[in-house]
């Protein structure tokens, strides 16, 4: 399987590859002339031919890839402990999120700061996580201080992992998937979301499902609801 690598649209029209990508294909994998690899740059894919490695690398395009169909999942990620936000950047990313939020919610210990340089390491990893995934598109990761920050209204379904609904499931409210529709999963941080949260939830009209008997760690949470968007027939 070839390797993959995202680049943005001015260097795809120069049919060129550099920095940390050049030196991965140069010095990582010690490709050579005329070796293929996955080039995506605006959404689309292609397979490319390595015509020239120097300090920079560059390619002739052989075909173009056929795209996934993939639903429009945003994820609300309550803020979470520590390194918690790399592992929900990269798996999240490879389950198929479309985009992710990190939220400081009530019960987030830890706080907004210094997100310019939070966002620039997790990207590399959403980058990563999307080579490894052979998605078409790495997904935007944002930051926001509050609840009442975000316009909800743009979604057509709200979902919020609750502990303390225990009975209406995923597939209750989402029997397929409608590509025509945007989808939000909210996911709270250590130790769930608040009753106060709840409140401005339901005036919202969002969903409240359980993702199954046992309480998830809120890193993995997203994984359970991503996975059954996957494994859905989109229509």
């Amino acid at each position: 399987m070839s390797q993959r690598y995202f680049i943005d649209k001015k260097l795809f029209e120069q049919n060129i590859i550099i920095g940390e990508d050049a030196h991965h294909i140069i010095k990582v994998m010690r490709m050579k002339v005329n070796d293929t690899i996955i080039v995506c740059s605006d959404l689309s894919c292609y397979k490319c031919k390595l015509t020239r490695l120097d300090e920079d690398v560059q390619f002739s395009v052989i075909d173009e890839l056929k795209k996934n169909i993939t639903a429009d999942i945003t994820l609300f990620q309550g803020l979470p402990k520590g390194n918690k936000i790399d592992f929900v950047s990269k798996y999240a990313t490879i389950f198929g999120v479309s985009k992710i939020i990190f939220l400081e919610m009530q019960r987030s210990i830890s706080k907004e700061k210094n997100t310019e340089n939070k966002i620039k390491r997790l990207s590399t990893i959403a980058k990563e996580a999307a080579e490894l995934a052979h998605r078409f598109d790495v997904p935007e990761i944002e930051f926001s201080k509050n609840l009442k920050s975000i316009d909800f209204k743009q979604y057509d379904i709200l979902l919020v992992a609750d502990e303390n609904e225990k009975t209406t499931t995923l597939n209750d409210v989402v029997n397929h998937i409608d590509l025509e529709k945007k989808y939000a999963i909210i996911v709270g941080p250590e130790g769930g979301i608040t009753d106060e949260e709840r409140i401005l939830f339901k005036k919202l009209g969002a969903h409240f499902i359980s993702l199954g008997f046992n309480i998830l760690p809120t890193e993995i949470a997203s994984i359970y609801a991503l996975t059954y968007f996957s494994l859905k027939k989109c229509e």
